[in-house]
């Protein structure tokens, strides 16, 4: 008897039955009718079934591949939400390059986001833009100049006695 179990009569009554009625002991079948051929023996079994255990999928490619596209897009986002600030509230009209026909020849001016690039220098600058002008101030030296906007492909600016029209490069 196991400590902390009490035996009531029901357990009891169960055991006299368990005793009383033994289970039924599993015969295995044979087939007497046929006559067994000498050395060898028939048994007649029914085929194994094999259970199809399901193959683990390994976690490692998914996780990579959730990783992947999770930097996918936190790329899209940032590149995204550049584009976006960079197009409305940091809009800045002169942004590309520009051409000039002068007596010289051509010139090229390239406005990029903190500098401009002309005759071969990149000077670092900032940009005050209004509704129809941008003020491009050297952060070194104090000067600016003043573009006037006269359409998306055109802006034109007075240096002195002379006027310059540039023209967008596509």
């Amino acid at each position: 008897m196991q400590m902390g179990y009490r035996m009531n009569h029901d357990d009891d009554r169960t055991l006299t039955l368990m005793e009383k009625y033994p289970k039924p002991k599993k015969t295995t079948k044979t087939n007497s009718a046929k006559p067994k051929s000498k050395g060898t023996t028939v048994s007649k079994s029914t085929p194994k079934v094999r259970k199809r255990i399901p193959q683990k999928r390994s976690k490692i490619p998914s996780f990579f591949i959730k990783l992947a596209l999770g930097l996918i897009a936190c790329v899209f986002i940032i590149f995204g939400g550049r584009y976006l600030y960079d197009h409305t509230i940091n809009y800045n009209p002169l942004l590309g390059t520009w051409h000039a026909q002068t007596v010289m020849g051509i010139m090229e001016i390239s406005f990029e986001r903190e500098s401009v690039s002309s005759f071969g220098v990149q000077r670092a600058v900032s940009y005050d833009v209004k509704e129809n002008e941008v003020i491009v101030m050297d952060d070194n030296i104090k000067i600016g100049e003043r573009y006037r906007i006269i359409d998306d492909n055109t802006i034109s600016v007075q240096s002195g006695a002379s006027k310059m029209t540039f023209k967008r490069v596509k």
